[in-house]
């Protein structure tokens, strides 16, 4: 079991700051000549082939969530805040403007049979990406429930747990690619794949708030503020294979509130944090078929006051396989008749 003195200051960051708790690959030779008949839109570009008139469906089996590293100095403590990690699997289909996700996990890839040991924790993500031009949006919602400190970090005999412990982020980045002959969607959506190697610097700035609920009457809001240079490159393997590395790195503003549900006042604290993200692709593709595996880790760090430091981590590991046919011929129009009509709008 923890000391008193380790265990009396564990329950007061819980009570005054919950935050501080805070492939294989198919050779092409397996698709026939039909299979690699697919219409793709040819536009003039010798770097980048388009399947924009394509239909994609695409499964991926995923492992996402949200963790803490907090580390106190003064005290010695330094410790891991995180979920019990579960795979989930995610059925999309694309066509230009419209996708269609449903979530399902199957029973045999449930591996986290230890929910005695670490709790049990639940979990809800979406999120989307818009490309404009060279500009990049996306959004991103996402809500976890049930956390744990393993037992090795705290020297306790068993896991300390949080099952009421809640973490919804909700938030985004808008960033500009400047080379034009660099594809972003060839490792995110599939609707094209890069033929020639090149990389781009991608500037952008990043917006997430954060609220973090205990079973204690307060929560805390967390707004992270951060902008700076980013740059990928999209290295390509006989134009069937794909290895993408790429890495941001932002300055900018954290401001933590925390609001008592009683007559407490609310306390509030701020200053400057870095957000890092590194995040690397291995994929093939044929004018069919394609898969894939994403590896990215994306994090925020910042001081809660002059000596504890906090690590915000949001981790990403993901295995997606997916297939390209053409649309139907009522549908193409349908799209194109919606799309001619926005862009007169715009006019």
């Amino acid at each position: 079991m923890l000391s008193n003195n380790k265990s009396n200051y564990l329950q007061q960051i819980m009570l005054k700051h919950s935050i501080l708790l805070l492939i294989p690959l198919f050779s092409s030779k397996m698709l026939s000549q039909k299979t690699d008949s697919l219409s793709a839109n040819t536009k003039d570009n010798t770097y980048i082939t388009y399947y924009e008139d394509a239909i994609k469906i695409r499964l991926n089996v995923n492992n996402s969530f949200n963790s803490f590293y907090i580390k106190d100095p003064k005290t010695n403590l330094a410790f891991h805040l995180t979920p019990n990690q579960r795979i989930r699997s995610t059925l999309t289909a694309i066509y230009k403007f419209i996708e269609i996700d449903i979530g399902y996990t199957p029973e045999f890839i449930r591996f986290n049979k230890d929910n005695r040991i670490k709790g049990e924790s639940k979990f809800f993500n979406m999120g989307t990406t818009f490309y404009f031009g060279s500009w990049r949006q996306q959004l991103q919602y996402s809500k976890t429930k049930g956390f744990y400190v393993d037992k090795k970090e705290l020297s306790t005999s068993e896991n300390i747990l949080f099952p009421d412990f809640q973490v919804i982020k909700i938030g985004g980045t808008t960033s500009y690619i400047l080379n034009k002959n660099f594809s972003f969607r060839s490792i995110y959506i599939q609707s094209e794949w890069q033929i020639k190697s090149t990389g781009s610097f991608v500037p952008g700035i990043s917006y997430y708030y954060t609220r973090i609920r205990n079973s204690h009457p307060s929560e805390d809001r967390i707004v992270d503020v951060a902008a700076g240079p980013a740059y990928y490159y999209n290295w390509v393997i006989n134009k069937s294979f794909l290895i993408t590395g790429g890495a941001y790195a932002g300055l900018g503003y954290n401001q933590t509130k925390t609001v008592y549900k009683d007559v407490t006042p609310a306390e509030m604290t701020d200053g400057l944090s870095l957000q890092t993200q590194i995040r690397g692709t291995l994929a093939y593709n044929s004018n069919r078929f394609y898969t894939g595996m994403t590896l990215s880790l994306n994090s925020f760090y910042y001081r809660t006051d002059p000596t504890v430091q906090v690590r915000d981590n949001q981790q990403f590991y993901e295995f997606f396989i997916g297939y390209r046919f053409d649309a139907p011929e009522k549908l193409r129009k349908i799209t194109d008749k919606s799309l001619n009509y926005i862009k007169k709008k715009k006019q």
